[in-house]
């Protein structure tokens, strides 16, 4: 099945249908498992945010199956502000992961929750799934 309308999830491992964001989940999946190392199965896509009716585009789990990582994904013609960053934090107040990762395929954002002064702290770059743990 190898048609430009779909595309393929190693996560759910099946062909889902191939819009702009889609496309922005799938890279991101793929350097999160090849560059970073995070194991495919302990990731969730359309991960049930509880009490809020939604779905988070990917969770990344640690290896006690706690969210590790809560990520969102928009389309390329979307731009990263406050209001798509407030969506992300809403999702993990029910969540509670510790890292949070927000990309459009043009900008990619990774923050880290610091637990003393309650409040996400930018990193530069997304470390490897080991030194997140």
């Amino acid at each position: 099945m190898n048609s430009p309308s779909v595309i393929y999830c190693s996560v759910r491992k099946k062909w889902v249908e191939r819009t702009p964001e889609e496309e922005v989940r799938q890279q991101i999946i793929k350097h999160l498992h090849i560059v970073c190392g995070a194991p495919l199965h302990l990731m969730s896509c359309e991960y049930p945010v509880h009490y809020l009716n939604h779905r988070a585009d990917l969770v990344i789990h640690d290896r006690n199956g706690k969210p590790l990582i809560l990520a969102e994904f928009k389309s390329p013609s979307v731009t990263i502000g406050n209001k798509t960053v407030e969506q992300l934090r809403r999702y993990n107040s029910t969540i509670m992961a510790p890292y949070l990762l927000m990309s459009n395929g043009i900008r990619t954002f990774f923050w880290k929750f610091n637990t003393t002064t309650l409040t996400y702290e930018f990193m530069k770059d997304i470390p490897a799934y080991e030194e997140l743990l």
